[in-house]
């Protein structure tokens, strides 16, 4: 089985706004969040850094409401917020929300779940380079619209987006991404947490 994460990243808001609408969110279904000394093992560890102004959650292995979570705190602090994802090792992908509403997605392999799906909900899953430098004001779309390709399974593509990059298009490009947004990632190269630490827990993940 490959990796499979989740974080939501937050722009221009502290460490303690984001833990204050996670916060929030948990309780709306039963749940909560505490400052807590965990290993990122624990199933209700998250780990939460800010870097610059900016601020990334780093969700719990075994939590599936990343994206219901990231829609939450774009409208409750009013942010853009990215729920990214890495599926099996597969793909990383995205949802952009802005004021809780999708304004850009990105996925590389859009009919990894379906190949049936139409050309419409292909396009929808193109990623805009120009749609993020509107809410992310560090970036230019030119540093990063080499990300925003589909991948030809079929091809040789082990080869990286800029000279830059640390990784060629595979499920960690998504790090090499978050560095050219600003966007904080929330665990040293070892897998051990770089941020604070706190218990999360939800109906749907209870502790």
């Amino acid at each position: 089985m490959g990796m499979f994460l989740s974080m939501t990243s937050i722009v221009g808001k502290t460490k303690g706004e984001v833990a204050n609408s996670l916060s929030n969110y948990a309780k709306t279904g039963g749940g909560g969040l505490e400052k807590e000394n965990l290993s990122i093992d624990n199933n209700n560890c998250c780990v939460i850094e800010e870097v610059n102004g900016n601020t990334t959650v780093f969700n719990p292995y075994a939590y599936l409401e990343w994206d219901k979570s990231s829609e939450f705190i774009s409208r409750d602090l009013n942010a853009p917020v990215f729920s990214f994802h890495i599926h099996d090792g597969d793909l990383w992908m995205y949802v952009l929300f802005v004021n809780g509403e999708i304004v850009d997605q990105f996925n590389p392999i859009p009919g990894y779940w379906d190949e049936n799906i139409s050309e419409e909900e292909i396009r929808s899953w193109k990623g805009n380079s120009k749609t993020i430098a509107k809410y992310v004001s560090s970036v230019k779309p030119a540093d990063i619209e080499r990300y925003l390709v589909h991948w030809d399974l079929d091809a040789d593509e082990n080869r990286k987006a800029y000279a830059d990059d640390e990784f060629v298009q595979e499920d960690w490009q998504l790090l090499d991404f978050m560095k050219k947004l600003n966007l904080p990632y929330p665990l040293n190269d070892d897998g051990t947490p770089k941020g604070e630490t706190f218990k999360l827990w939800t109906k749907e993940l209870p502790l």
